[in-house]
C-alpha cells in the first residue's frame, strides 16, 4: 500500500470520527437549524430600519449581511473551532492517539479542518434556504453555484490563521486571543457593513487578510454584488494567503508540537 493511499485513509477516519461524535447528539443538528433561522429572521427585520442610500432598500441590505452571516460560519469554523477541539482532545486524553499513531498529530490535527468546514457549508446553505423560502431572497444563477470553490479556497486561505492557534495549544495548553480576532475579523471584513464606514486609520486592515475577499467574492457571486476590482484579482489574493501562509501555520504548530515533546508536556493540558 503505497503512501497516498494510506494518507487519505487516515484522513477520511478522522473525519468519520468527527462526524460520529457530531451525530452521537442527536438533536444538537436540528437545534442548531432552528437557532440560524431565528438569526436569517431577526436580521431580515433588523434590515427593515435600515435605510443606506447605498444599498438602495432594505432588500439589498438583508442580502449584504445574510452572505456576511454565511461567511461567518466558515470563519468560525476554520479559526476558533480546530484549537477548542485540540484543547478538548488533549483534556480528554485522547490527542496522544493522533501523537502516537503513524500518520502523525500535525496530519490529525489538519484532518480535523475538513469536517467543520463540512458542517458550515451545510448551515450556509441552510441559511440562504431559509432566507429564499421564508424572505424571498434572490440567488444570482448560473455563478452561485461557484460559490463552492470559492469557499473551499477561502477555507485554505482562513486555516494558516487557526493553525497558528493550534500551535499555541501545543506549546501553552491555551489559544488566547482566539475570540478578540474572531471579533476583529467580524468588524473590519465587512460581514455587517461596509468597510467604508470604517474610520480611515483601521480601514487598511480590510486588505491585509482573505476574509475580506472572501466575503466580497461571495456577495459578487451569490446576490450579484459589484466588486470594487477584478473577480480575478480577489481570487489571486485567496490563493496567495493561502500559498504563503499555510506552510507557515503548519511549521509553527510542527515546531510548537516539537517544542512541548522536548519539555515532556505535548499531553499534558
Amino acid at each position: 500500500m503505497n503512501l497516498f493511499p494510506r494518507y487519505a485513509a487516515a484522513v477520511a477516519g478522522v473525519v468519520q470520527r468527527d462526524f460520529a461524535l457530531f451525530v452521537s447528539y442527536r438533536t444538537v443538528f436540528f437545534t442548531q437549524c432552528l437557532s440560524l433561522a431565528f438569526s436569517v429572521t431577526l436580521f431580515y427585520y433588523l434590515s427593515r430600519l435600515v435605510t443606506i442610500e447605498s444599498f438602495g432598500s432594505p432588500d439589498r441590505y438583508f442580502e449584504f449581511v445574510l452572505i456576511g452571516m454565511v461567511i461567518l460560519q466558515a470563519v468560525t469554523a476554520t479559526l476558533a473551532t480546530l484549537p477548542g477541539t485540540v484543547r478538548q482532545e488533549l483534556v480528554a486524553g485522547t490527542l496522544e492517539r493522533l501523537v502516537l499513531s503513524p500518520f502523525g498529530a500535525v496530519g490529525g490535527v489538519l484532518a480535523m479542518v475538513i469536517f467543520p468546514f463540512i458542517k458550515a457549508t451545510i448551515f450556509g446553505m441552510v441559511m440562504i434556504a431559509v432566507a429564499m423560502m421564508a424572505y424571498g431572497l434572490e440567488l444570482q444563477w448560473p455563478t452561485a453555484l461557484l460559490a463552492f470553490p470559492v469557499a473551499a479556497l477561502g477555507a485554505l486561505a482562513f486555516t494558516p490563521f487557526s493553525l497558528l492557534f493550534t500551535a499555541a495549544v501545543f506549546a501553552f495548553k491555551q489559544a488566547p486571543g482566539t475570540g478578540f480576532v474572531l471579533s476583529a475579523v467580524t468588524l473590519v471584513s465587512g460581514m455587517y457593513f461596509p468597510v467604508e464606514l470604517l474610520p480611515g486609520w483601521i480601514q487598511w486592515a480590510s486588505e491585509v487578510q482573505p476574509f475580506t475577499p472572501s466575503v466580497d467574492l461571495m456577495r459578487h457571486l451569490l446576490v450579484g454584488r459589484e466588486l470594487d476590482g477584478s473577480a480575478w484579482l480577489e481570487v489571486a489574493r485567496l490563493v496567495g494567503f493561502g500559498v504563503v501562509l499555510l506552510p507557515v501555520g503548519v511549521v509553527a504548530m510542527w515546531t510548537a508540537l516539537r517544542f512541548a515533546q522536548r519539555r515532556g508536556t505535548v499531553t499534558e493540558y
